[in-house]
């Protein structure tokens, strides 16, 4: 199979997917000479902090929803989902990935240094934040400041908009890793969709897709996806049908109260919080509620008898639980997904909302007042699981063909992802320039 007339050379390595992990891959190769294509089915959202930054970053304006009709994010822009990450940063789960063969030791601390993860100090923490702390404590919780990839020298007091995209270049992105790459020589395409991989004597040597319309084949030695659900939809039609049966989602669920005197409102999201739980119970407790948007959308989603709590949103002090969901449902073809909610999961989900309740009330919060939003899903993994349909190298059993993306975590982490991803990525990369022949990584001091 040859490239097509005026569809260019064969690259090293194809990338399908801009997120933490494909932008990890493309520019670790890259930093070893190699030459990298990376594709990306959306565009380059640079109107940042509101919410229409939101909408053109998720897909379906972040209102896709599993068959059980519970909404689960999807990310759809260069630089995936960390584009409204809040920017917290939980290493990678050594413990878990080391019983696979997988050791991130060297990456989890390159990604360390190189994102510049540490605690956010005082001044950007917020009163707020300081006194839900007190709250916390007074409950016998033990909450603590979160490590953040957040550069306070640009960051500013009184900002929330984490969540909604940083204008302010505080806060790193894989967009941030995507521009070095191109920087090292990296082709970016993006509004390229990727339908299938292309294969020749059983491996893999490409992708075909639609660019602005017209179909595009590319060429690589290894081809790497790192594109979410698309993964699975990908690797079902080069006949691997064990993708995508059972996925997780790290459910969510906001609550908030009206605390005199206090909202988390202009407040940094989740600069403290509590993971003490995380290991014994699958369950993390972090200050944060949606914005107005989100809000509206979750309270209709309760009932219209909730439509006055509309008109106190600002006056909200939110906080959130997150908890290891069940590996549970399957994604279909044509892109619809079951995702239900599991008995052990809404026990998990229940007794952190009943903590929440426990430190609002300490905080002085109006009984009346506290609402538990309904559950969200927000980091899909999972799906590509380490084991199941990709070894410790992240590999298929299609050679040269690769995942790497939350898909191919073995189980939820019921946690920020970032750190993680960006680990696996580095690893991969440095794994592809090891086989292709390339010269070593570029290690920072």
């Amino acid at each position: 199979m040859k490239p097509a007339a005026g569809q260019g050379k064969e690259y090293d390595v194809v990338i399908v997917g801009s997120g933490v992990s494909g932008a990890a891959v493309a520019r670790t190769v890259a930093a070893q000479g190699g030459r990298v294509l990376l594709l990306e089915r959306g565009g380059r959202v640079n109107w940042m902090g509101n919410t229409l930054t939101v909408m053109r970053v998720l897909e379906k304006c972040g209102l896709t929803r599993s068959r059980e009709n519970h909404p689960v994010t999807f990310a759809d822009s260069l630089g995936g989902a960390s584009n409204l990450s809040a920017g917290c940063a939980m290493p990678p789960p050594l413990f878990l990935l080391s019983r696979y063969g997988i050791d991130l030791t060297v990456e989890t601390e390159e990604v360390r240094r190189e994102l510049g993860i540490a605690e956010l100090p005082d001044r950007l923490i917020g009163e707020t934040n300081f006194r839900l702390m007190d709250a916390a404590a007074s409950t016998g919780l033990s909450w603590r400041k979160m490590e953040k990839f957040i550069d306070p020298e640009k960051c500013v007091e009184g900002c929330s908009d984490c969540m909604l995209g940083c204008r302010r270049g505080a806060k790193w992105t894989a967009r941030t890793w995507v521009d070095e790459a191109v920087r090292l020589g990296v082709n970016l395409k993006a509004n390229t969709r990727v339908e299938r991989v292309l294969c020749e004597g059983g491996s893999a040597v490409g992708v075909e897709g639609k660019r602005y319309g017209r179909t595009v084949r590319y060429y690589g030695k290894a081809v790497v996806l790192s594109a979410g659900m698309s993964d699975v939809h990908l690797l079902r039609r080069a006949g691997i049908r064990e993708a995508g049966k059972g996925l997780c989602c790290d459910w969510l669920q906001f609550v908030g109260a009206v605390i005199p005197g206090m909202s988390t409102g202009g407040v940094h999201p989740m600069a403290v919080g509590t993971t003490d739980l995380h290991e014994s119970e699958g369950i993390i407790i972090l200050p944060v509620f949606p914005n107005w948007s989100q809000f509206a959308v979750l309270v209709a989603s309760k009932g219209f008898q909730h439509f006055t709590k509309l008109r106190e949103f600002r006056n909200y002090t939110g906080i959130m639980v997150k908890v290891k969901d069940e590996t549970e449902g399957e994604i279909y073809p044509g892109g619809s997904f079951s995702k239900p909610i599991t008995l052990q999961d809404r026990k998990r989900l229940d007794k952190g909302v009943d903590l929440i309740r426990k430190v609002l009330r300490k905080a002085g919060a109006r009984e009346d007042s506290i609402l538990a939003l309904n559950p969200i899903g927000a980091h899909p993994s999972a799906s590509c699981r380490i084991g199941e349909v990709v070894n410790a190298d992240l590999a298929t059993r299609i050679p040269n063909l690769y995942c790497c993306d939350a898909g191919v975590l073995p189980r939820a982490m019921g946690a920020p992802l970032i750190w993680t991803l960006a680990a696996l990525g580095k690893r991969l990369g440095t794994h592809l320039g090891r086989r292709l022949s390339l010269g070593p990584p570029a290690r920072e001091g």
